[in-house]
């Protein structure tokens, strides 16, 4: 080997070595770039927290700071189904509800199947839809200073109109989540 080749292979194990260090000192850093809470805030660190803009009506007197209620005023709109005032599908509740959901909770979540034929028998009738949702007693996970989880029960009752129609029962999973204020972040419901 030539004191060429040899000088140019110190110096490419040197370069090779300097950047390795470089590598393993910026893992040693411990900056996360704000893709984890580890400070129990509910806000990833390195973002700031900010108070969410007011909820409008009927929603302006919600107490945000209990995730409870946060919760059943969720589960509530999304079952609040006018079609006897021109809903066309549960889609218009959930659309109503977005206030009470972070924007990716809205997208995701998929309303409550309904047949089309049967939507349409409660738009001709002018149907009213009345709700009565409970937080189960069930095994959850456990709350934290920033994350509550669920699972509701809601019975949909119809009644008016000329048609009988047999009560509903739906299950939502939900989950709300200090941002400061609580708000749901994930919710998904399901027929039973």
């Amino acid at each position: 080997m030539t004191t060429r080749t040899r000088r140019r292979s110190r110096r490419l194990a040197v370069a090779l070595a300097l950047t390795a260090t470089a590598l393993a000192a910026c893992s040693r850093t411990g900056h996360d770039y704000g893709e984890h809470d580890d400070h129990g805030t509910g806000v990833p660190s390195g973002a700031t927290s900010q108070a969410l803009p007011p909820l409008p009506a009927p929603w302006t007197d919600l107490d945000r700071t209990n995730p409870e209620t946060v919760a059943l005023a969720a589960v509530t709109a999304l079952f609040d189904w006018r079609p006897g005032d021109g809903d066309t599908g549960p889609e218009t509740a959930r659309d109503r509800a977005r206030p009470l959901l972070t924007p990716r909770a809205a997208d995701s979540y998929r309303p409550y199947p309904i047949p089309r034929p049967l939507w349409q028998s409660w738009m001709n009738t002018h149907v009213l839809i009345h709700t009565t949702s409970d937080i189960s007693s069930e095994q959850h996970p456990a709350d934290t200073a920033v994350t509550w989880h669920r699972k509701i029960t809601t019975l949909i009752h119809a009644t008016g109109g000329s048609i009988t129609t047999a009560d509903l029962i739906a299950t939502t999973l939900i989950t709300v989540t200090a941002q400061p204020d609580w708000t749901v972040t994930e919710i998904t419901t399901l027929p039973t």
